[in-house]
């Protein structure tokens, strides 16, 4: 299936799922929700969710009626096992089975942009996103001390290691939520590096200071997935939006961007802005720093 044809209304799967599965076997059900719930491998989250919803990176979409089964069915901490090609749950009320192989694939990869850093400040999507009044929606309080980390993040050295872990330290795990606010900035704000350039230390030191002791389990397997280059439907929606001219296309990608949680959309388009601000303010020379440093 390619880029271009993502569609709702079918059952599909992230093409990081495989890479997921073929190393775990035994898990459980770590978290449920209306839409949809998380099996935990170890280290590892698979999110299932309905036909009718966004891919997450790390999810598998079936049909509505058998979502509804299994959250009927299955409770926290039920045993799930991954066998011959399907995923087991056994719960109080029954076994049910998800044979997951044959579902169709989709390829959840960042994709290839053609925008230079110095045509970001002309493109739809930057112009948009600096007209929301972020501050009113996102799920963190703007007081001194979080602008003071804002600043660092839009003009600190990503090349200092020592700048960039302060940084992850003071936004890992702040806010409420099963993905903090402040680790969806972090998160919004490195998909816009990972657009235009690899930032290895940057990444390095998420990689080292977005831990399961720090914040959530979900939002270090987020973390995880982006860094291997794999980003939920929505987010891959959003990085095309960098060649997008046409405003309706931008303006409903960015309101279902929105309606991601509670905050937690406005959280990583705020982050995701932030990101094309430093960008934006590094200019064309950004890239043969990357050269030189990474």
């Amino acid at each position: 299936m390619s880029r271009n044809e993502l569609k709702h209304n079918r059952e599909v799967k992230s093409n990081l799922l495989p890479l997921y599965l073929k190393k775990h076997r035994f898990g459980k059900v770590h978290s449920k929700f209306n839409n949809g719930l998380n099996v935990q491998f170890d280290d590892a989250l698979i999110y299932v969710g309905g036909s009718g919803n966004p891919l997450s990176a790390f999810g598998l979409n079936i049909a509505e009626k058998k979502l509804k089964d299994i959250l009927n069915s299955v409770s926290i901490d039920d045993m799930v096992v991954n066998k011959a090609d399907k995923l087991i749950f056994y719960s109080t009320n029954g076994i049910i089975n998800i044979y997951y192989k044959e579902i169709e694939e989709v390829d959840l990869t960042l994709p290839k942009i053609k925008c230079s850093i110095n045509e970001i400040p002309n493109t739809g999507l930057y112009n948009y996103l600096e007209n929301i009044e972020f501050e009113k929606c996102i799920g963190i309080n703007l007081d001194e001390k979080t602008r003071k980390h804002v600043d660092l993040l839009l003009n600190s050295d990503k090349a200092d290691w020592n700048v960039n872990v302060m940084i992850i330290r003071f936004f890992a795990g702040r806010g409420k939520g099963l993905t903090p606010s402040g680790d969806d900035i972090l998160i919004g704000f490195t998909l816009a590096l990972m657009m235009f350039g690899k930032f290895n230390i940057w990444r390095r030191a998420l990689e080292a200071g977005i831990t399961r002791d720090r914040t959530t389990i979900i939002s270090v397997v987020y973390l995880s997935a982006l860094l291997k280059g794999y980003a939920s439907e929505y987010f891959i929606r959003l990085v095309k939006l960098i060649d997008d001219v046409e405003v309706d296309t931008i303006e409903r990608t960015i309101k279902d961007v929105q309606s991601f949680g509670h905050t937690s959309g406005s959280d990583t388009l705020f982050g995701f802005l932030l990101g094309l601000r430093f960008l934006t303010n590094q200019g064309g020379g950004i890239i043969e720093n990357t050269k030189i440093l990474y």
